[in-house]
């Protein structure tokens, strides 16, 4: 199979998301999940190469411009200084086009993105769909909860969560 947006294989994704949500906090267990059905979402675990990658979502979870500006602006110091000092990337330095290959930036973009919102995240992943839809996809994105739910599906759960 082949993987794009700098993700090398099912292993590594798993491996950056398990560092990320190790090392910025949250509910792990539902972080994982959340950031992984999110990938499976956006890009179906990075299987899906996208036709445009100088628009719209860049990377393996489709950040924008819009998205990544605000965590640049809203993310606080002590998790700026810990992205810094742990994989040596200062998010004020950071464009868009830096997600487009580097799956770890992008996971760390995706979980800081996530981080900002105060509503826990759901323990199943029906009510994570819609989490994904009302704080990630919001309602401008063309993503259904169907549509995350099928990839979830699909790509993660062979019949549950």
């Amino acid at each position: 199979m082949k993987y794009y947006y700098g993700a090398l294989d099912r292993e590594h994704i798993v491996s950056c998301i398990g560092a990320v949500c190790s090392t910025l906090g949250g509910s792990r267990r539902l972080a994982k999940k959340l950031l992984f059905e999110t990938c499976a979402a956006e890009t179906q675990l990075c299987t899906y190469p996208d036709r445009h990658p100088d628009r719209l979502g860049v990377g393996g979870y489709q950040f924008d411009q819009i998205a990544l500006d605000d965590i640049k602006k809203e993310t606080d110091s002590r998790h700026k200084e810990r992205v810094k000092s742990v994989w040596g990337y200062d998010l004020a330095r950071v464009q868009l086009a830096d997600l487009a290959d580097d799956f770890m930036l992008a996971t760390i973009l995706c979980r800081l993105k996530y981080m900002r919102v105060p509503a826990a995240i759901p323990d199943n992943y029906l009510e994570r769909a819609v989490y994904w839809k009302k704080h990630y996809n919001t309602e401008a994105g063309k993503g259904t909860v169907e549509h995350y739910l099928n990839s979830a599906e699909k790509w993660l759960y062979a019949g549950g969560d």
